[in-house]
């Protein structure tokens, strides 16, 4: 009897942390860069702005107003594994794409690591410059 009560009680918290909210949502950012992440892994509750047409997501890519990154970036596709997550990432116009690693240090800490190559450029002056390929990214409390 207490082996059964042992294997449901394993069965219901396993099953709780994997039904639990995702330690990638909320908005991530780097403020030097002066690139944000907008995340809810979980459900399709995000919407782009300026972009409802679409309707919701699980998250997109954007800068702050002062050198900020060119264009909005949405999320089309993410696979969770352990600490880590591979997030995808196409431009508003549908030319490029990003694939991006998010691991996670700590709750409100993520590496972030861009794979393939890096495609997303930022403002800078007159002048549009790609963004850091690695830097560390912080949740906004």
């Amino acid at each position: 009897m207490f082996i059964r009560i042992l294997i449901i009680t394993i069965c219901f918290f396993t099953s709780a942390i994997t039904n639990g909210q995702s330690v990638f949502n909320g908005t991530l950012y780097n403020k030097e860069v002066g690139i944000r992440i907008h995340l809810n892994l979980d459900e399709e509750n995000v919407e782009v702005p300026g972009m409802s047409f679409l309707g919701m997501t699980h998250g997109y890519l954007d800068g702050k107003t002062n050198n900020h990154v060119y264009g909005v970036w949405m999320l089309i596709r993410h696979q969770v594994t352990d600490n880590k997550v591979r997030l995808r990432f196409t431009n508003d116009i549908g030319s490029d794409s990003q694939d991006i690693v998010l691991t996670a240090i700590n709750d409100s800490t993520f590496k972030y690591e861009a794979t393939g190559g890096n495609c997303i450029r930022k403002v800078v002056g007159r002048k549009l410059e790609k963004i850091p390929s690695t830097m560390v990214l912080y949740k906004k409390k």
